[in-house]
Formats: structure tokens, sequence, C-alpha cells
């Protein structure tokens, strides 16, 4: 314990805080040795909710990136008999534009449809037909506003009774799929990620608090001896901050981990979490946060309930 000498008509002690800024830092690593039963199943904890939370907010990320994939599909495509002269299409495109629904209206000949297929599928499924067996085609892309799957429903439904098309085809199926989980898929990671951060500021203000308790006589004869309260805080702050920036880290190094993996074996999950790595660095940076900040009002308490007592 340092000892403060009082310089005479001068308000200021020696050695200054900055001064005794080396045994500050090395009173917090005596902390962890000390007391490393506390803080150790603490710290696996905070690793666990960390990688939890990590999980969560990257798979919110992705369906976020799915949520903008699906406007996409409320798309009607609708086939022909045969190809048609200008002025008939024409007068198909002017039909399809007058659906109130519609945003957009794509034609697509039979040549464009046979390169799009030839670009998604293997060659050979072509390989024993001769010519081109692909039908021209018109593409309904929706107005936003109207992206929804009742009115996707409803647009196939007036274009199949219509007649004029040979097939009428829209991912309905995959539009009510997602629409249904849509709540569930936003709100249950949200929840998740919220519950998971109060918990890690609990565990980590226990942690602070128990070491507190533990070292109760020291903390007082600092007090007692004219210790300052950054003096007295700043080491039991610094064992928070600590074991909120391993754990926290060592959950963003092991997911970097398992998606470089995931990477390798199935690429296109990869597209859509896309900038994890920013992610997982702010949730370190989230959780070190939170971490100073819950082990600074935990000493404070502590501090302000024991001049309370006295």
């Amino acid at each position: 314990m340092p000892i403060y000498i009082k310089v005479p008509y001068k308000n200021s002690y020696i050695p200054t805080v900055f001064g005794q800024l080396g045994y500050l830092i090395s009173e917090a690593f005596r902390g962890w040795k000390q007391h490393r039963t506390v803080i150790l199943p603490s710290f696996v904890t905070i690793f666990l909710c960390s990688l939890l939370l990590s999980a969560s907010v990257v798979t919110l990320l992705g369906i976020f990136r799915v949520m903008e994939v699906e406007k996409s599909l409320y798309s009607v495509e609708v086939f022909l008999d045969a190809p048609l002269a200008k002025d008939s299409l024409e007068s198909v495109r002017q039909k399809l534009e007058r659906i109130k629904q519609v945003g957009e209206v794509t034609y697509i000949s039979e040549d464009e449809a046979l390169e799009d297929f030839r670009a998604r599928f293997s060659h050979d499924m072509l390989s024993l037909v001769t010519g081109n067996p692909l039908p021209p085609s018109f593409r309904l892309q929706l107005a936003e506003r109207y992206c929804t799957p009742k009115d996707l429903h409803e647009i196939q439904n007036l274009l199949q009774r219509d007649g004029t098309f040979d097939a009428v085809q829209a991912p309905t199926e995959w539009v009510d799929r997602l629409a249904s989980w849509k709540f569930s898929l936003i709100f249950w990671p949200i929840c998740l990620s919220i519950l998971l951060l109060f918990t890690l500021a609990l565990i980590i203000g226990n942690s602070v608090r128990l070491s507190l308790f533990s070292r109760k006589l020291l903390v007082e004869n600092m007090k007692y001896a004219g210790g300052s309260p950054f003096f007295i805080e700043f080491p039991f702050v610094l064992e928070g901050v600590m074991q909120g920036l391993l754990g926290s880290g060592l959950a963003a190094l092991f997911l970097a981990f398992v998606f470089g993996t995931i990477r390798d074996f199935v690429p296109v999950i990869i597209e859509y979490i896309s900038g994890y790595g920013w992610v997982l660095a702010l949730i370190v940076l989230g959780v070190t946060s939170l971490s100073a900040y819950s082990s600074f009002r935990s000493v404070r308490g502590f501090l302000t309930h024991e001049e309370t007592y006295n």
C-alpha cells in the first residue's frame, strides 16, 4: 500500500495517481490471481454469453439480408404459347402494365430465356432437345408498396383467369413461408440479444462485487489513507474490462473460425452474412464497454454504501 505524504501549503498528494498507474494495473492482475475461483466461472459465462450474443446478432444480419432478397420474390412470370408479332407484344405489355400492383414489365424472348437457362443449369439438360424449347415470356415485378402475399396471389389468379397465357408462375409458397416466419425470425434474436446483454451486465457486476467484498479491508484502508475514488475504483474496473475483453474476444475468434469453415463448405451462406467481421468487432467493443460500466457502477455503489453506513 503506497504512503501518501501531504506537502505543506499545497493541496496535492505525492505520489500522484498517474505515478501509481503501474501499481493500479498490477493490483488488478493480482485480483485476478487471488480470486480466480470467482473470476474463472464468470469469465467462462461471459465467453458463452458473448458467443451466443455474437451468433444471434450475425443471424439477425443474415435475416435482414434475406428480407432484402424477399422483394425480388414478388414477381410473376407469364409464358406465351408462341412468339407474337411486335404489335401484339406491345398490346400485351400495355395490358399487363395497367394492373395497379405491377411496377415493372420485362419481355424475355426465346433466345434470352435459353441463355438464362444455360447460365443457371447444366448444358447437358438440353443435349437431347433440338432447337430452343423455351417459350417467350413476360416477367412482372410488383411495386414495392404491393409486395405482400395477398397481392401476389391476387395477380396470379387474375392472370390465370385471363386465358391469354399458356402458364403463370409465381413463388407463392416461398413468399407465404417467409411472411409467416418473418416476425419470429426478427423478434426472437432481438429478445435473445437484449437478454444476453442484461445477463452479461449482471455477471460482471456480481463478479466485481464479490471481489470487492473479499478485499473490503483493503478498500477501507485505501479510503482512510486518503486514496481518491479513481485510485480505488481503477483496479476493479480494469478487472471487469479484462473479463469482458478476453471473454468476448475469444468468442469472436471462435465464431470467425466457424464462419471461415462454413465458407469452405457452404459458400452461399456467407453471402448473407458478409461483413460479419465488423459485427464481431462491435460485439467485442460493446461487451467491453458494458463490462467497464457495470464494474464502475458496482464499485461506486459499494463505496457509496460504505460511506452511508459509516
